[in-house]
Parts: C-alpha cells; sequence; structure tokens
C-alpha cells in the first residue's frame, strides 16, 4: 500500500456556501491545513476496495466509464465512535455495500457529485447537499471522478441509545434518517461548519488525549444529528414531556456530585437516574430551576474555587488550567467566562487573594 505524501493533499478548498451560485460553478476559499492522518493512495482497484473497506466495510466497488483511471487517496481521524474522513477516487465508480449496519454516515462532497440511493430514498448529492446514509437500509452510490467528500462515521449504537435514552424507552424499530441535508443554511450549514473546524485544527489532534474532549464531540454530532436532522423519531423527540418526580432529580444531583470530574451527558444522567433524559430535564428545571448540565457547571466552578482558595491558604501557586481540567472543564475561555459570572473575579484573583 502506498501511503501518500504529497502535502497538496493535505488542504481542503471549501465551497462558499450561497443560494446566489450553483454548486459546480462556486468560488472557493483558500486552501486550509489539513490535520486529517493520510491512510493510503492507489491506481489499484483491489487495493482501494481493501484500504476503504478496513476504515468502513467490505463492499462491491467498480469503476464504470470510457477513459477512467482509479486515482484513489482517503485520509482518516478516529475519536472513539466517530470518525472523520476525507475519500476520493478520482474516476467514476459505483459503489455497493448493500446496508452499512454497524455505522451512519454523513458524506459532504467537497466538490463534484454523486447519486446516493438509500432505501427508497435519492439523492443527487454536491457541495450544497450533503448525504445522511442510514445504517439500516440499503445503499447504492454512483460518485463522478471529482467527487471528493469530506465524511463522518458514527456508530449506530451510540445514536440509537442517545434517542432511547431521549425518549425514556428501547427503540421499537431502526433509526432511518432523511437522506439529504442541505449544507447552505440551517442545521446543516452550522454541520459543515463544525466538521470542518475539526478537520483543519489542530485541536482534534489535542481531542485525541482527553476522554472529556471526545466525549464532548461526540455528543455534539449526535446531539445535533438527533435535534436537527429529520428521521423517524423526530416527531416524538419534540412531544412534551411531563417532568421527571424530585426523587429523579436528587439521584442524578447525586450522580452529578460523585462525577463531576468525569465526562457526564443527558444521556448518561438519564441512564443512572432511570428516567427518560426529556423528563429529567423538565425535572430539573421545575424542582431545581437550573438545567442539568447548569447543575453540572456548578458544581465543577465551586470544586475549582474550593482547591484555588486551599491552595491560597497554603501558600501554593498551582496551575489553574489543570485545575480545572481535573474539574471537568474542557473549553477554558467558557470556563474563565463563567467562573467570573458566577463569583464575580477572575480564578486568577481568588488564588492571589
Amino acid at each position: 500500500m502506498n501511503v501518500r505524501r504529497n502535502a497538496t493533499r493535505h488542504t481542503l478548498s471549501l465551497p462558499q456556501s450561497t443560494d446566489a451560485v450553483a454548486p459546480e460553478t462556486a468560488s472557493v476559499r483558500p486552501a486550509l491545513s489539513w490535520v486529517l492522518s493520510p491512510v493510503f493512495t492507489s491506481h489499484d482497484l483491489d487495493e482501494t476496495r481493501h484500504s476503504v473497506a478496513r476504515i468502513f466495510k467490505p463492499h462491491d466497488l467498480t469503476v464504470y466509464g470510457p477513459k477512467q483511471t482509479l486515482n484513489a487517496h482517503m485520509d482518516h481521524f478516529a475519536l472513539g465512535a466517530v470518525s472523520i474522513n476525507r475519500l476520493c477516487y478520482g474516476a467514476n465508480v459505483v459503489i455497493e455495500p448493500d446496508c452499512l449496519q454497524d455505522f451512519l454516515l454523513v458524506q459532504m462532497p467537497m466538490a463534484g457529485r454523486a447519486e446516493i440511493r438509500c432505501g427508497a430514498q435519492f439523492v443527487e448529492s454536491h457541495p450544497l447537499k450533503a448525504s445522511v446514509l442510514t445504517p439500516s437500509l440499503p445503499l447504492h452510490m454512483r460518485w463522478e471522478g471529482e467527487c471528493d467528500q469530506l465524511i463522518v462515521r458514527i456508530d449506530r449504537k451510540v445514536l440509537e441509545d442517545a434517542c432511547s435514552a431521549r425518549l425514556g424507552y428501547a427503540l421499537p424499530k431502526a433509526l432511518e434518517f432523511e437522506l439529504g441535508m442541505p449544507l447552505d443554511s440551517g442545521a446543516g450549514h452550522a454541520w459543515k461548519a463544525f466538521v470542518e473546524f475539526l478537520a483543519v485544527s489542530p485541536f482534534l489532534q489535542s481531542a485525541q488525549t482527553s476522554e472529556l474532549v471526545l466525549a464532548h464531540i461526540e455528543q455534539l454530532l449526535v446531539d445535533t444529528l438527533l435535534d436537527q436532522h429529520p428521521h423517524n423519531f423526530s416527531e416524538l423527540l419534540r412531544a412534551p414531556a411531563e417532568a421527571a418526580p424530585v426523587a429523579y432529580v436528587q439521584r442524578a444531583q447525586e450522580y452529578i456530585l460523585a462525577h463531576s470530574h468525569e465526562s457526564i451527558t443527558m444521556q448518561t444522567l438519564a441512564e443512572q437516574a432511570a428516567i427518560s433524559a426529556r423528563s429529567l430535564y423538565n425535572g430539573f428545571r421545575q424542582h431545581r430551576g437550573i438545567t442539568p448540565m447548569a447543575f453540572l457547571r456548578l458544581v465543577r466552578l465551586q470544586k475549582v474555587r474550593d482547591q484555588l482558595l486551599q491552595a491560597r491558604r497554603e501558600g501554593r501557586r498551582p496551575s489553574i488550567t489543570q485545575i480545572a481540567l481535573d474539574c471537568g472543564f474542557v473549553h477554558l475561555g467558557h470556563f474563565s467566562q463563567a467562573y467570573r459570572r458566577q463569583y464575580n473575579e477572575t480564578p486568577t484573583e481568588t488564588l492571589m487573594g
């Protein structure tokens, strides 16, 4: 296998999202640095098929049309149950994976077009329209030669567990998403911007070393799909939910107090309280006048403050950054702002007295 070394393949040219410009003629922004890791480059069909299968799954791959020469390359970056990928075949290809089964893909063309059929749905995908591939449905794809796609892979179990936790019961059938995702406005535009940020930012590399950061990235991607992109449980998730009784709220609070330094999501709290995430959220608002995540933030802030005050009494000058990280904060800018709002002083002022 030939691992790609050409630096020009490690840049990302992103088309502007605008209704005023057709996808095929849209101007591009300056190339951005590419932080994903090269997987392979190849002109060989069998090698390409095998290499892509290692990241996704076994599939049939054929080249079609006259004067088509495969020039495939792929980049990949794993983030726990999520991965971000770039894939281009450099030729007209037909891809037949049957069903994805264990994972969902969101495919965003940076150039070119693809025809996607997933179950009974069909979409022509291009730089202003992504495709969201439901794992349980038969899949057939035709990519044009210049189709270069940025692809997010999410484990099916993570998505279905999150949906189940919100509803408060096991899903009675498979989660199925609408195939087309517009990328030029609304939630699709926000999704695209976030994935592009991850794909070109050194933040992605540092995230691999922190379970908290990985959990936040995973949660944001999963929540965005479940909340903003249509699927067969969307209406149920939007339906009103009764507030959880105070006993369930107390159970969740006790878990937060004992585990505030760990990665905690609404799904985690719902599982620990044995009630749906929506009911638990409403219960916190009704009985505590605050959301579960806001309560978690207050607990973490207080633990940081207690450690800073203890260090001041003992005459020590520890790293504020390290204390914040140890207490569960992953975005230090947001931490500093929240600390100042809560205590009317900066963490440094608390430490120095």
